[in-house]
């Protein structure tokens, strides 16, 4: 920390006042009769560190009167500074970066692209979570440690293209794991790390806080250009680069709390980043580590989240509100209708916090769930025979 400018005790004749010391950016001082404070913006769940000076002692002297009093000892040093470099310090040892090459036949000639994304470490046995969109359609794949120089050949346990998910495995033992936080605690405001290969600069680390949660966005594949819903996403200035896909967003604490994955660009700027829920993440890697897939229970709507804003706005209520219904799907045949709010599953109520697919997502293909609707005023239950995903 840069020291707060120091003053010399008043002479007969007039002096130039004391030069300050630079300080950073954002850090204010405020000098009075009573104290010297400053607040500094900690990290999430630890509140905010506080400076404060010692008050002045009141002698008798106008001299005295006019002495400045040093600074009082710092009794807790856990700065958002210090929580940024304890985590890239820490969990920069699990970011690794992904190259990829991708050949795609042409008419005449076959064409071979290379590919540079990023990608976290979940278990020491070699397993490496990242997007589906890095590794789609690769022929080779390599993951370089950021401790090591020498590439690892990679292979694909799995993807789920509809949560842009994969997981690789390298063959590599002792290596130091990631582990998840829980996103669902967390707050707009609080820090966020993004750790990746931004431009092919492995182990980049760049800083800011959660800017909002439960976004939705629409994604295009980059193999076929259809567009993907990316449901209850999560926005960050902390900034994202090409790149950087695949790599973890973390805590303070160095927790994976989502999955780097869109850039929403501006016409000036660095635009809007946005993460994958890490909830969801743990959940699909998990599944895809222990069975290759991603058995998700089928229900056969495509819906957009109704929170309470759109729900004051619009006169509907809190949930999932129904745009189609696919024929013959469970939801079809259980009289779902297009317009229909879901706004509970088996009592569980659809929220910001709860997603309808992430509901759907405890159950299995097969189970019988019960949908609460809303209806037109009216208020529905319906029973639905899950299915699998076509």
């Amino acid at each position: 920390m840069a020291s707060e400018p120091q003053y010399s005790p008043p002479e007969p004749a007039p002096l130039a006042p004391a030069e300050r010391r630079p300080r950073r950016p954002g850090w204010y001082a405020i000098v009075g009769i009573a104290a010297i404070s400053a607040l500094i913006g900690a990290a999430a769940g630890s509140g905010a560190t506080i400076l404060t000076a010692q008050r002045l002692s009141q002698a008798g002297s106008p001299a005295a009167r006019n002495l400045v009093a040093p600074l009082a000892p710092i009794t807790n040093t856990l700065t958002e500074e210090s929580a940024v470099i304890n985590v890239a310090a820490t969990a920069g040892k699990s970011v690794v970066e992904i190259k990829t090459r991708v050949t795609s036949p042409d008419l005449f000639v076959q064409q071979t692209q290379q590919g540079i994304g990023s990608g976290f470490i979940v278990s020491s046995d070699g397993y490496i979570v990242t997007n589906n969109h890095v590794v789609e359609g690769a022929t080779q794949l390599q993951v370089i440690l950021r401790d090591q120089s020498r590439p690892y050949d990679a292979r694909i346990v799995g993807t789920s293209p509809q949560d842009d998910i994969a997981v690789l495995k390298i063959d590599a033992r002792d290596l130091p794991a990631l582990s998840f936080g829980d996103s669902h605690s967390l707050r707009v405001g609080q820090l966020a790390i993004a750790i990746g290969s931004p431009l092919g600069q492995q182990n980049s680390v760049t800083r800011g806080v959660i800017s909002a949660l439960n976004r939705s966005l629409q994604v295009p594949d980059p193999l076929t250009g259809a567009q993907e819903n990316i449901l209850n996403a999560i926005q960050t200035d902390a900034q994202i680069n090409p790149g950087n896909s695949g790599g973890p967003l973390l805590n303070s604490a160095g927790e994976v709390v989502g999955v780097n994955f869109a850039i929403e660009q501006a016409q000036s700027g660095p635009g809007l980043g946005f993460a994958l829920d890490g909830n969801a993440a743990h959940d699909v890697a998990t599944q895809l580590i222990q069975t290759g897939h991603v058995n998700e229970p089928y229900l056969g709507v495509s819906y957009e989240p109704v929170d309470e804003t759109a729900a004051a706005t619009y006169g509907l209520s809190v949930g999932a509100l129904v745009k189609k219904v696919a024929a013959g799907s469970p939801a079809d045949r259980s009289g779902v209708r297009v317009n229909d709010v879901i706004v509970q599953v088996n009592g569980q109520a659809i929220d910001d916090s709860h997603p309808l697919k992430d509901v759907l997502r405890q159950f299995h293909p097969g189970d019988h769930v019960s949908l609460t609707l809303k209806r037109g005023g009216q208020t529905l239950t319906v029973q639905v025979t899950l299915g699998t995903q076509p």
